[in-house]
């Protein structure tokens, strides 16, 4: 998946938003119509709301794949 500057004259497909889109969205092995055009208003606010579910685990609470959550 990769955000690219949108080329084309088009309106923003989130939501209700009439403003001109300003990226595009592209999906891998997605197809013809594989890509989703954004305003940059709308593309905050899917970050921010994709922020709010997918946090990363800490560095701390991180477990190492090896370790087998016994002592060394």
């Amino acid at each position: 998946m990769e955000i690219t500057e949108c080329k084309h004259n088009v309106r923003c497909e989130l939501g209700v938003c009439k403003n001109k889109a300003t990226r595009a969205v592209k999906f891998d092995r997605a197809g013809i119509r594989g890509h989703i055009y954004a305003c940059d208003k709308c593309l905050g606010e899917l970050y921010s709301a994709i922020a709010k579910t997918v946090v990363p685990k800490s560095v701390e609470t991180a477990r190492r794949k090896n370790d087998k959550g016994g002592k060394r």
